[in-house]
């Protein structure tokens, strides 16, 4: 039996070690080189102990009391673990889903890391934002933060959905409210610079799902603030170059897969689709693998059934994350992406909000999937999970208070 100073004393390095990865999660994992590793890391030792608090100090009352949410992590990652078996998978992505449902269960129901959390969220929004600024005007005509310009988008409207939820929380301080809405901006202006069409696309669809939720109950409002937006959408795409430039790439992309002519963004994405359906249908159940993509490609360029460009450097993936599901972890893949991005999702619906950040979050990361492959890569992941995590932290701190 340890002493009870020594309890107390690693009760609160565990609580403080907790507080840093979450600050961390939200205001540092895509503001510093290495971010992704520098969270790995400290998952992995906060983890370890809220183990031996919980297991050693008998601090039990730590954790998600919902613990339904992490139902879809574990099933994720028990799908990679059985394919990397099979013919090679993400040891990462496994690796990471595992630290973060450690987290889940362990992580202290104390009130001092869920308002750190909130102030890592809006510092990291205006972080995001003045990165943008400072990468912008030292000639990067596409900010990319630490990582690359998709990635970093994805990451900028995370945090501005986040900043969002934060300015929504009444009993926070007027400070932290404002602070909440200036760093939603920042996130904003971050995505913005990064010029991502997809996640453009992402947040014009969150905007007008909100909009239409929102004109069932009040309708002559929110048509008139959708009638608004549609007028500044207008304004700003005949006003800024650099909206016109995007969107007209995007066309002229369009045009040119459409001619037969694929060496393009969208005309590899087109191809890299076209071979990861054709290898799924190959390959139907559990997929080809990661040890198996590039032969596939090669097989599939030598008997001309796609584009010699399928072997470009560009396509090291597939550019769509349900594709990639199919094409390298099969039919079982694809039913556990739906499960890791529709469980919570639903959950939130029913037992938040329809337009709160636990549903916005899914939704806006199951539409950068149709553009991009998020959950291949560490730190898009941990932001992904890490934020549902908090957000249901959050709701039942919330809850608790109103009951008690």
């Amino acid at each position: 039996m340890m002493p009870s100073k020594s309890l107390a004393l690693l009760d609160r390095t565990t609580t403080a070690l907790f507080a840093l990865t979450i600050v961390f999660s939200f205001c540092g994992l895509f503001l510093v080189p290495a971010g992704q590793t520098i969270q790995s890391n400290l998952l992995a030792v906060t983890g370890l102990f809220g183990l031996v608090n919980y297991f050693v100090g008998k601090q039990q009352d730590v954790g998600l009391k919902d613990r339904r949410i992490l139902w879809g992590m574990v099933v994720y990652a028990a799908m990679i673990f059985i394919n990397r078996l099979l013919h090679g998978d993400q040891y990462g992505v496994m690796r990471g889903l595992f630290y973060v449902v450690v987290f889940a269960l362990m992580v202290p129901r104390k009130p001092i890391l869920l308002m750190l959390g909130y102030l890592a969220i809006v510092l990291g929004g205006m972080g995001l934002g003045m990165l943008s600024i400072w990468q912008y005007q030292h000639g990067m005509a596409r900010v990319e933060g630490f990582t690359n310009a998709i990635l970093f988008s994805q990451a900028a409207l995370t945090l501005a959905i986040l900043n969002w939820f934060v300015f929504q929380q009444e009993r926070l301080t007027y400070w932290l409210r404002g602070g909440a809405l200036i760093a939603l901006v920042a996130a904003l202006f971050a995505l913005y610079l990064s010029q991502s069409r997809g996640v453009w696309f992402a947040f014009g669809v969150i905007l007008a799902y909100v909009i239409c939720y929102k004109a069932y109950f009040k309708p002559w409002k929110y048509i008139a603030v959708a009638i608004l937006c549609t007028v500044t959408t207008g304004a700003i795409y005949h006003t800024n170059q650099l909206v016109q430039g995007r969107v007209a790439e995007a066309v002229s992309d369009i045009r040119s897969a459409e001619n037969g002519s694929y060496y393009s963004s969208w005309g590899l994405r087109v191809i890299a689709w076209q071979s990861a359906w054709l290898g799924f249908l190959d390959s139907p159940l559990a997929g080809v693998g990661t040890n198996g993509f590039d032969a596939m490609k090669r097989s599939q360029a030598e008997s001309g059934a796609v584009s010699p460009f399928i072997l470009s450097s560009e396509l090291a993936h597939v550019h769509n994350q349900y594709m990639q599901n199919l094409v390298i972890r099969g039919s079982v893949g694809f039913i556990a992406l739906v499960i890791f991005i529709g469980l919570p999702l639903y959950l939130a619906a029913k037992n938040i909000n329809r337009i709160s950040a636990g549903v916005l979050v899914p939704l806006a990361f199951a539409i950068n999937s149709l553009s991009d492959v998020p959950f291949e890569h560490q730190g898009v992941l941990y932001l992904y999970t890490l934020s549902l995590v908090f957000i249901w932290f959050a709701h039942e701190f919330k809850k608790d208070t109103c009951t008690s």
